[in-house]
């Protein structure tokens, strides 16, 4: 059976466009309006003659051809198979998956007719770049570009659902993108900090959460280590070595600050490479149409911790410049797996399911699922909003567009990362009770070691929450929605097939996160150490001090899982898609992970407002005239950590050495394929359909 789908895979793929092009004929592309682009921020239609370059059109493959690669996929992952572990290169996956030569060839064509240059057909044949302007996007797709003000920012966005003839519908899937709104960081910046490496400490610039208490525990990598038992594997020579790791980014940075931050934390010399998609962004995104996006700090955290977890990988940070209706994220992830760059990839950037659209989620989809099939384990930061993916984590006290997950994050190829902060269990809300209970996890006396270690021991964990402070003792006002990202999604179902176990819910969704590890933002004491700011990495003064930058996130515990990934794939090549072999693991070898039981990730929301999904709470909280709801579904408030599999934490943490050493002690059930032609003899370049049922 294994040879007939190889067979059948083989066969060129047949041409879908088979009627005459007709562009009285349309179909809509639904969709693909962010929400955003809407009559209270339009600011008119741009000029027809308006430059619109590196326009990525989306080719669709059969339902045959995607039935056939997710029964290829599968097989990819499970041991016994003929296709377990071959993995396919970008010009075989075009082959055997994209569309037929004919169809690109009479969709270039019809582009050109209406004045486009066309770039490129990409590797892995799922998009084609091309480039014109807004009259002729306009003419040729039925649309119109307009300009938008949004929080004193312009930004251009297609303001009604494009149209295309219907002759080539069976073959085209919309745009990677008709905007340049850009999709979300999930990094937390705390501020300065005064670092000693002698003690592993540090005093903080800000006067928010637990700095009040006069203790700052930083989890540097070297306390990283003790956390997520990496030490013996690193005694063993398992640290990365000739394993790379690309980081996904929309702008650069500066090697040198780099260098320095893992020469501040005892790390090899091993500086990252910068492998830039189009043109350069600059520091901070600088060249975007729309101004600077800030996104370098982002680009440090993910090449320093993927870096510090997997201190001997070549990491691999690949940009691209946003255009005026392209976000150069898109453009760096396309770069990273057409050009088959790496076999991990992080992402920390995303946005909600909705907010995306079709068009995007499609898209993600897509490359992700190439990803797989290319053996690219592919991790996506789960989101910082909690529950509320669609609310502002850096601006809201209270969710409003009910529950939502991370559209990036989502899809059955990826693995979704979400995060954790240290639980003390006697604190209740005091400086003295904190400090109480951090003398049980850190030593509060300078380190003999080099680097500085103060962690004591393994801490036990809780979903990253920083609403469940509500209004503490801290501040006089509530935390904004901030935590770990997870939910079901509302776009992806049934259930992938490897998503089992204890705990899992039985909702017919894909479910995320995955897995999580530490994200937090210094509300009980602890954060990650970035260099990343003008000053950091430099010394203080004469006191030996360091300045570093505060940083929690989703956004760093995606590159962490990298680097832990990076790891396994040393021991036993590539991947692909590590969730075929993390849930069974979690089953068979739970001592590999570290269950998160306490906490939860659900977000507080307005109550008062008829926010979707929010329900009353006991004792509610009024502030601004809002009434504080929880959100939930019914009566019951989203997600609460529990035994196994929860949706605030996923599996939990892991303990990566054994993680590692039981990786290949994992079992699959045995599973028989059997595939039916619907007809045994057939000319090369005849279609035929191929059925299948498959038993475990």
């Amino acid at each position: 059976s294994s040879d007939l789908a190889a067979m059948a895979q083989e066969i060129a793929p047949t041409a879908r466009i088979v009627n005459p092009i007709d562009e009285r004929q349309l179909v809509t592309l639904k969709g693909t309006v962010h929400p955003l682009a809407n009559a209270r921020n339009d600011r008119g239609a741009v000029p027809a003659d308006m430059k619109l370059d590196r326009l990525h059109l989306v080719l669709k493959r059969s339902d045959s051809q995607e039935s056939a690669l997710r029964q290829l996929i599968g097989d990819m992952h499970a041991p016994g198979t003929a296709s377990y572990h071959k993995w396919l290169t970008p010009d075989q996956f075009g082959k055997q998956f994209g569309p037929s030569d004919q169809d690109v060839a009479a969709v270039s064509t019809w582009l050109a007719g209406h004045g486009f240059s066309v770039t490129k057909v990409n590797p892995g044949k799922q998009t084609i770049e091309f480039s014109g302007n807004a009259g002729q996007l306009a003419a040729a797709f039925h649309t119109q570009i307009h300009k938008y003000e949004v929080n004193g920012e312009t930004h251009f966005a297609n303001a009604i659902d494009p149209q295309i003839p219907a002759a080539i519908a069976p073959v085209v899937g919309g745009f990677v993108s008709l905007n340049n709104f850009r999709l979300k960081s999930y990094s937390h910046y705390l501020g300065s900090a005064q670092y000693s490496p002698k003690t592993d400490t540090a005093t903080p610039d800000w006067t928010v959460g637990s700095s009040t208490t006069g203790y700052n525990f930083v989890l540097a990598p070297a306390d990283f280590a003790v956390q997520y038992d990496l030490n013996p594997l690193y005694a063993a020579g398992v640290n990365g070595n000739q394993q790379t790791i690309a980081i996904i980014n929309e702008a650069n940075i500066n090697v040198g600050l780099v260098n320095q931050f893992r020469s501040l934390f005892g790390l090899p010399v091993n500086p990252p490479q910068v492998i830039i998609d189009g043109n350069d962004p600059g520091i901070n995104g600088i060249n975007n149409p729309d101004g600077p996006n800030y996104a370098t700090s982002e680009a440090y955290i993910d090449v320093e911790w993927s870096g510090a977890v997997a201190p001997n990988a070549t990491i691999e940070l690949v940009i691209g410049g946003d255009t005026a209706l392209g976000n150069g994220l898109s453009f760096a992830a396309e770069r990273a797996i057409y050009g088959n760059l790496a076999p991990v990839i992080s992402l920390s950037f995303g946005e909600c399911e909705a907010f995306l659209g079709s068009g995007g989620n499609g898209f993600f989809s897509n490359l992700w699922e190439q990803a797989a099939a290319q053996g690219i384990t592919v991790m996506v930061s789960s989101g910082d909003a909690g529950a509320a993916a669609c609310d502002n984590d850096n601006t809201q006290f209270y969710a409003i567009n009910g529950q939502n997950v991370n559209g990036l994050a989502s899809t059955p190829f990826d693995v979704a990362v979400g995060g954790t902060d240290f639980f003390y269990s006697q604190y209740n809300g005091t400086s003295k009770a904190l400090n109480a209970q951090l003398a049980t996890y850190w030593s509060f006396t300078p380190s003999n070691s080099t680097p500085a270690v103060s962690i004591l021991g393994v801490i036990p964990e809780q979903p990253w929450n920083d609403s469940q402070y509500g209004l503490n003792l801290f501040l006089a006002n509530p935390s904004n929605i901030v935590g770990g990202g997870g939910g079901a999604s509302a776009v992806y179902s049934p259930k992938p097939a490897w998503q089992s176990g204890t705990g899992v819910p039985a909702d017919s969704a894909r479910d995320l996160p995955d897995v999580s590890l530490f994200a937090a933002n210094g509300w009980n004491a602890s954060y990650y150490p970035v260099c990343a700011n003008d000053g950091d990495c430099q010394p203080v003064s004469s006191t030996g001090t360091v300045q570093i930058s505060g940083y929690g996130g989703t956004s760093v515990s995606a590159p962490a899982f990298a680097g832990i990934m990076a790891l396994v794939n040393q021991q036993y090549g590539p991947q692909g898609q590590a969730d075929f072999v993390l849930y069974p693991l979690a089953t068979q070898f739970p001592a590999a992970f570290h269950d998160v039981t306490v906490g939860t990730n659900s977000e507080p929301c307005d109550f008062s407002d008829g926010t979707p999904d929010c329900i009353a709470v006991k004792n509610p909280e009024v502030n601004n005239g809002v009434t504080e709801g929880q959100i939930g579904k019914g009566t019951t408030p989203l997600y609460n950590a529990g035994v196994g599999y929860d949706l605030a934490s996923g599996l939990g943490t892991v303990d990566a050495n054994l993680l590692v050493t039981d990786w290949g002690k994992v079992k699959f059930a045995s599973t028989t394929t059997t595939l039916t032609p619907s007809s045994t003899t057939f000319a090369h370049g005849t279609a035929i359909t191929v059925s299948g049922t498959r038993s475990e």
